[in-house]
């Protein structure tokens, strides 16, 4: 991301927003998707999907939301209102959206509408969580606390969770647009504790009774293939490993049935890819990284109550995991 400006010099609230909006859009130049192709210009996908009313361009809104309750906390500090950042209205949203393309003006009331769309899809996925405008106003007053003290840390985490949170919320948006926006959603599970999950789950489905090998009935081999063994009277041992980790699942019924869903979901991917290997997202098999990223993005991409993930929306997450996990690599060789 180009440097912003200083936190001490903060312009006005809507040049103060664009600048904002069009500087962490090009950090995710090439990782955001239009359709299935890795997007040069990540802002022009979002203003294309804006000046059509399309839900993809309510992310827009919810981005403004954000940078003006950002700004106004900048400026006069933030109100004691449980942790909460100013309210921004319907109107001044507009306003500043006017300011920073303004050929969606005229699709102001869809755009309204796929933003509150939104914000009930993330809600009904991140159940607790605050709403999607302000986790976005605290990555941004994070980030700009961070330039004002110095602090690299708190700025480089703002910063982080800014960029992230936009590509999750442009994800959805995108597979909002694909569908009902009233479908109901998988609930979003801890990245740690997803991996773990999923983890345990195909260690559990590739272990075979070695005591009684003709009793197994299917196992999934270590790249993910599932291999039929034919036998009577056993119980399929991936049926077993998901008994076992819906046990194992801290939470609710819904919360133990939800992993289950998103490891299903995944595993369903995986073997898309490995019959039809996709550029854009690389190989699972060969390269951990690439593994990893896409169990990762499993926990928390979006994902309809008895569908299959989209490719564009977990292939979206998993190219930003990448990018993380090879910063991460990098940080780590320089270090030593």
């Amino acid at each position: 991301m180009n440097q912003p400006p200083a936190a001490d010099d903060i312009p006005h609230p809507h040049d103060f927003s664009e600048q904002l909006i069009r500087q962490v859009l090009s950090d995710l130049d090439g990782v955001l998707l239009d359709g299935e192709t890795p997007a040069d210009e990540a802002f022009a996908v979002l203003a294309a999907a804006a000046t059509t009313g399309r839900t993809r361009g309510g992310a827009l809104i919810l981005l403004l939301r954000a940078a003006l309750s950002a700004h106004h906390a900048l400026v006069f500090g933030r109100a004691d209102n449980n942790g909460e950042f100013e309210a921004v209205s319907d109107a001044d949203a507009i306003e500043a959206l006017s300011r920073l393309l303004p050929a969606a003006a005229a699709q102001a009331p869809a755009l309204l509408k796929a933003a509150s769309a939104l914000e009930h899809y993330v809600a009904a996925a991140e159940p607790g969580v605050p709403a999607p405008h302000q986790t976005l106003a605290l990555a941004i007053y994070r980030l700009y606390e961070g330039l004002r003290n110095d602090d690299e840390t708190l700025g480089g985490r703002g910063l982080v969770e800014l960029r992230s949170l936009a590509v999750h919320l442009d994800a959805t948006a995108a597979m909002l647009d694909q569908g009902s926006v009233s479908a109901e959603p998988l609930r979003v599970i801890r990245p740690d504790r997803f991996h773990d999950y999923f983890l345990r789950f195909t260690t559990l489905a590739q272990t075979r009774d070695t005591a009684s090998e003709e009793r197994a009935v299917a196992a999934l081999s270590r790249d993910g293939r599932i291999e039929a063994l034919i036998t009577e009277d056993a119980t399929h041992p991936i049926i077993a490993a998901a008994l076992q980790v819906h046990e194992a699942v801290s939470g609710d019924a819904k919360t133990k049935d939800h992993v289950l869903a998103r490891i299903r979901g995944l595993l369903v991917f995986l073997a898309a890819l490995r019959k039809r290997p996709r550029e854009q997202v690389g190989d699972a098999v060969a390269d951990p990284n690439v593994h990893l990223s896409l169990v990762i993005a499993a926990a928390t991409a979006p994902l309809r109550l008895g569908a299959e993930f989209e490719f564009a929306a977990l292939a979206q997450i998993a190219r930003y995991n990448q990018a993380l996990l090879r910063g991460a690599q990098q940080a780590s060789r320089r270090a030593h």
